[in-house]
């Protein structure tokens, strides 16, 4: 009976362990939010000039790849709504409830050297438009 327990104790005190490190993006760091896009790049996948866009507002937060370039969202390949989780000791962004798509944060929003912001997801450049 002890053992039993004590596995159970174990695996609270390692699920808390883990699950600390889950925030909501906009909780741990504040300069997330908002509306950030790419600059245009061509995509053979679509033949076609394209950029990608990252809204950070809690719940209806949004992730699109491959869009048109001059409408947000608009005819993405890859889009993912919902709330986004960030692991802090991965950099790994979660949106919504899914888990085949994970992307990781490779520098946190800075403002460069031309003053504007600027974060690097997928060691893709965005800019807070």
């Amino acid at each position: 009976m002890k053992n039993k327990i004590g596995v159970f104790l174990t695996g609270i005190i390692l699920l808390m362990t883990f699950s600390c490190n889950i925030k909501n993006v906009e909780k741990y760091n504040e300069d997330f939010k908002g509306e950030w896009k790419t600059k245009v790049y061509y995509s053979p996948t679509k033949g076609d000039s394209i950029r990608n866009f990252l809204n950070v507002e809690g719940k209806e937060s949004a992730f699109g790849v491959a869009c048109e370039e001059d409408v947000a969202f608009k005819n993405c390949l890859i889009f993912q709504t919902g709330k986004i989780k960030f692991n802090t000791s991965t950099k790994a962004m979660q949106f919504g409830n899914s888990v085949s798509q994970i992307h990781y944060v490779t520098e946190e929003p800075f403002i460069n050297e031309n003053g504007e912001w600027e974060l690097s997801l997928d060691s893709i450049s965005y800019f807070k438009y």
